[in-house]
C-alpha cells in the first residue's frame, strides 16, 4: 500500500469529526450553547486528527512542515481537552464561578506548556537538580503539556461523577452515564495519543479511533437525549457482535473443511454431486448454528429482565408520540379535507352505553357547528351495519335500502339532521371505535369509487391509532388521579406521623405529672399508718391505700400500653411463609405450654404460597393468639394450630379447648383494651395489636366461640402472587 493510499484512508478519521460537527449544527439541539461548544470540540478533534496525516506525506511534505504540524497537533489535543471541559460544564449546568475556575486552571497549564516548549521558543532553560534527579526543560514542558490535557479531563470526570452520585434513577442520569462513557473513551484516546515515537504514528491512530468512538457517542447523546439504558444498550451490542463473530467463525471453518474435503477427493467422484451435497449440508448446518448462537448470546447478554426492558422500551417508543384523540382526529380531518375536497366533516368516537346502546360522542369537526351526543339502540340496523362492515355507507342507502327500514323514527330524524352524505366506520380489529361523517364536496361533485378506496385505506390506519390514543388518554387520566391520590395519601401519612410523634411526646410529658400525686398520697398514707398505730383508724387508712392502688393500676396500665404502641416500628414487607412463622411462635411459647400442661398440635398444608408482610409483626400476631389460647385454656387442655389456604388468603387458625367467650363479648372484643372488667377476663393489648397487624397487611382476624367449649381465632393474610 502506497503512502498516498494510506493518507487517504487515515484522512477518513478527521473527516468524520467534521461530519459529526456538521450533523450537530444541522440538528435542532434543545440547548444551542451546548451544541455550539460540542461543535467547537469536534472541530478541534478534526484538526488534531489531521496531524496524524503528516507521516504519510513522504517527500511531498518538507521536514519543517511535518515538525510544525506535529507541534500544532500537540496543542490541539490540549485544546480538545479544554473543549471537552467547557462542554461538560454546559452539559451539567455547573455554576459560573466553578466554570471560570476550572477553565482558568486548564488554560493556565496550556499557556505554561506553550511557554516552556523548546520546539516553539529558541531560549533554553538551564538544567536543575531536584532531590538528586536532573530536571531538563523538556521534562518541565512534558509535565505541563500532559497536565494541560489531563487536568481538564479529570475535572470533567470529577464533576460528572459528583452529579451522577447525587441523582436518582432517571432519564437525566442515563444521559450522565453516556457522558461518563464519552469521557472515559476520550481519556484513553488522549493517553494513547500522548505516546510519541519518532516515525511511529500507530499510537496516535489508535487514540484517534477511541476519540472517533467517543465523538460518535457524545454527538448522539447531545442530539438525542432519549437514549436507551446504557447497560441494556451494551448488552444488546455485545449480544449482536458476539453472535455475528461466532457465526462468521463457524461458517468460515465449515467452508474450509468442505473445500479441503473436495480438494482431497479423487478424480473418480462427481464434483457437481459433491458440491450439491456439501451445499445442502452447509445450509442445514448454518441454519442450526444461527438459531443456537442467537439463543445462546441472547440468554448470555440479554437475560429475562433486560429483555423485558427491551420490550417496554420498544412499546414506549411505538406509542410515546401518539397525540391526544382530539388532535389525532383533527389531523385525520385535515387529511380528508385535502384529499376529498370537502370542508364539512366531523369525527365521533364510539362507546357502549346502557343496555348495549351505541353512544356517539363528538370528538372534532372542520366546522364550528355544535354537535351533540347521539345514542342508537343495540338492535338498530344502522348499529349492526357499522359494527359488521368496514366500508363507507351513503345516506342515500340508509334512505332507500330495505335493511334500514326498521330504524325507529328518532334515529332516522337524527341522521337527517346531521345532513351527511357519507358515513365511514373506523374499526380497531373487530371493534367499532369511531365514525366519520362527510358532507358535500365544495366542488359539487359526488364521492366516487376512488374516494371510497382512499377512505377505507386511511380508516384502516386511523382506527387502531385512535384506539391506542384513547387508551393512552385513559391511562393519563388514571395516572393523574393516582398521582393526586398519592399526594393526598402522602399528606395524610405525614399528618399521622406527626400525630403519632405528638402523642408520644404528650405521653412522655404527662406520665410523670399523672403519677406524682399518687406517689405523694401513698407517702402521706404510709406516714399516717405509722402514726395511728393499732387504734381504730388503722383499717380505714389501709382501705384508703387499697383504693389508691386500685385507681393507680389502670393509669399504669394505660401508660405502659401507650409506650408499647409508640415503640412499634414501621413495617418491612418481604415475601414470608406464614407456616414457618407459626412454627416459630409455637417454639417461643413451648415453655409456657409445658408449665400449664397444654398440648399444642400443628398442622400445615405442604407447599403453601408466600405472603407479603413483615415477618416479625406477623409472628407477634400469631404469638398473641397462641398465648391467649394457652393462658385461658384448662390445665391439661389442647391447642390446635392449623395453617392452610382459604380463597386468596393464607389462614392460621388457633383453636383452644378453654371456656370460650360469651356471645355479648364477641362484638366488642377488639375494643376491650383498658377496661378493668376486660382485664379480669384476660383481654389486654394482644388482641387489638393482632387486629391492627392483620389490617396493616390487608388481612383480617375472625373469631368463633361457644361459651363453655372453647374458641377459634383465625388470622387471614392475602397470598402474594409473584412471577
Amino acid at each position: 500500500m502506497t503512502l498516498t493510499q494510506q493518507f487517504l484512508i487515515v484522512s477518513i478519521l478527521p473527516l468524520s469529526f467534521l461530519l459529526m460537527a456538521l450533523y450537530t449544527w444541522r440538528q435542532d439541539v434543545q440547548r444551542p450553547s451546548l451544541g455550539g461548544r460540542w461543535g467547537f470540540t469536534l472541530v478541534t478533534m478534526a484538526l488534531w486528527g489531521s496531524s496524524a496525516l503528516r507521516y504519510y506525506g513522504g517527500v511531498n511534505f518538507s521536514v519543517s512542515l511535518v515538525h510544525t504540524w506535529g507541534v500544532i497537533g500537540s496543542y490541539l489535543l490540549s485544546l480538545t481537552a479544554v473543549g471537552i471541559l467547557i462542554t461538560t460544564l454546559s452539559y451539567l449546568s455547573v455554576p459560573e464561578r466553578v466554570s471560570r475556575i476550572t477553565v482558568g486552571i486548564s488554560v493556565l497549564f496550556f499557556l505554561i506548556g506553550l511557554a516552556l516548549d523548546p520546539a516553539v521558543w529558541a531560549y533554553q532553560i538551564p538544567d536543575t537538580v531536584l532531590a538528586g534527579y536532573p530536571i531538563r526543560q523538556f521534562d518541565l514542558w512534558a509535565g505541563a503539556w500532559i497536565a494541560s490535557w489531563l487536568l481538564p479531563l479529570a475535572a470533567a470526570w470529577i464533576l460528572t461523577m459528583q452529579v451522577n452520585n447525587n441523582l436518582p434513577s432517571s432519564i437525566y442520569r442515563n444521559q450522565i452515564h453516556y457522558w461518563l462513557l464519552v469521557l472515559t473513551l476520550i481519556f484513553i484516546g488522549s493517553a494513547l495519543a500522548s505516546i510519541r515515537q519518532p516515525g511511529q504514528p500507530v499510537w496516535q491512530e489508535i487514540g484517534l479511533l477511541f476519540l472517533v468512538l467517543a465523538a460518535l457517542i457524545g454527538t448522539i447523546s447531545i442530539v438525542n437525549p432519549q437514549l436507551p439504558e446504557l447497560q441494556l444498550a451494551v448488552r444488546q451490542l455485545l449480544s449482536r457482535l458476539s453472535g455475528s463473530l461466532i457465526i462468521f467463525g463457524l461458517t468460515w471453518l465449515a467452508l474450509s473443511i468442505i473445500v479441503q474435503g473436495i480438494t482431497n477427493m479423487g478424480g473418480d467422484t462427481n464434483p457437481n454431486l459433491i458440491l450439491t451435497l456439501a451445499a445442502a449440508a452447509f445450509a442445514g448446518l448454518f441454519t442450526a448454528i444461527y438459531r443456537i448462537v442467537n439463543e445462546l448470546t441472547r440468554r448470555l447478554f440479554v437475560p429475562a429482565v433486560a429483555r423485558r426492558k427491551v420490550v417496554m422500551a420498544e412499546y414506549a417508543n411505538a406509542i410515546g408520540n401518539l397525540p391526544e384523540p382530539a388532535q389525532l382526529g383533527q389531523l385525520f380531518l385535515r387529511n380528508v379535507q385535502s384529499n376529498l375536497a370537502t370542508d364539512d366533516a366531523w369525527f365521533m368516537t364510539v362507546e357502549t352505553g346502557p343496555q348495549g346502546k351505541l353512544m356517539l360522542r363528538p370528538l372534532t369537526a372542520l366546522t364550528d357547528t355544535p354537535l351533540e351526543t347521539a345514542s342508537f339502540s343495540h338492535d338498530s340496523p344502522l348499529v349492526a351495519h357499522l359494527r359488521q362492515n368496514q366500508m363507507p355507507l351513503a345516506q342515500y342507502d340508509v334512505d332507500t335500502l330495505g335493511r334500514f327500514s326498521q330504524m325507529n323514527q328518532a334515529e332516522r330524524v337524527a341522521l337527517v339532521g346531521w345532513q351527511r352524505v357519507v358515513y365511514m366506520p373506523l374499526h380497531a380489529g373487530d371493534s367499532l371505535v369511531g365514525l366519520l361523517g362527510l358532507g358535500k364536496k365544495y366542488s359539487g361533485e359526488s364521492y366516487n369509487a376512488q374516494d371510497f378506496e382512499w377512505l377505507q385505506a386511511m380508516s384502516g390506519q386511523i382506527g387502531p391509532l385512535l384506539a391506542q390514543a384513547q387508551n393512552m388518554a385513559s391511562l393519563r387520566r388514571i395516572n393523574d388521579f393516582v398521582f393526586t391520590q398519592n399526594q393526598v395519601m402522602g399528606r395524610e401519612k405525614q399528618l399521622l406521623a406527626e400525630l403519632a410523634t405528638l402523642q408520644g411526646r404528650f405521653i412522655e410529658m404527662v406520665s410523670p405529672d399523672l403519677r406524682r400525686p399518687f406517689t405523694v398520697i401513698k407517702q402521706k398514707l404510709h406516714s399516717l399508718e405509722q402514726s395511728v398505730g393499732d387504734n381504730g383508724q388503722l383499717p380505714l387508712v389501709q382501705e384508703l391505700s387499697q383504693q389508691i392502688d386500685a385507681i393507680k393500676a389502670p393509669l399504669d396500665h394505660l401508660i405502659a400500653m401507650s409506650g408499647r404502641i409508640q415503640r412499634r416500628s414501621a413495617f418491612d414487607f418481604q415475601p414470608v411463609h406464614l407456616d414457618e412463622l407459626a412454627r416459630n411462635a409455637i417454639r417461643n411459647l413451648r415453655t409456657m405450654a409445658e408449665a400449664r400442661r397444654v398440648r399444642v398440635d400443628f398442622n400445615a398444608i405442604p407447599g403453601l404460597p408466600t405472603v407479603l408482610g413483615d415477618g416479625d409483626q406477623l409472628r407477634e400476631a400469631i404469638q398473641h393468639l397462641l398465648h391467649n389460647a394457652i393462658k385461658f385454656n384448662r390445665i391439661g387442655g389442647a391447642v390446635t394450630v392449623n395453617c392452610g389456604v382459604h380463597g386468596g388468603h393464607i389462614c392460621v387458625q388457633v383453636t383452644d379447648s378453654g371456656v370460650g367467650l360469651a356471645e355479648d363479648r364477641l362484638a366488642t372484643l377488639w375494643d376491650e383494651i383498658n377496661q378493668p372488667q376486660s382485664r379480669a377476663l384476660g383481654a389486654g393489648l394482644g388482641l387489638p395489636l393482632t387486629h391492627f397487624i392483620a389490617a396493616a397487611h390487608g388481612g383480617r382476624v375472625e373469631v368463633e366461640s361457644v361459651y363453655g367449649t372453647g374458641s377459634a381465632f383465625s388470622l387471614f393474610v392475602p397470598i402474594s402472587f409473584e412471577e
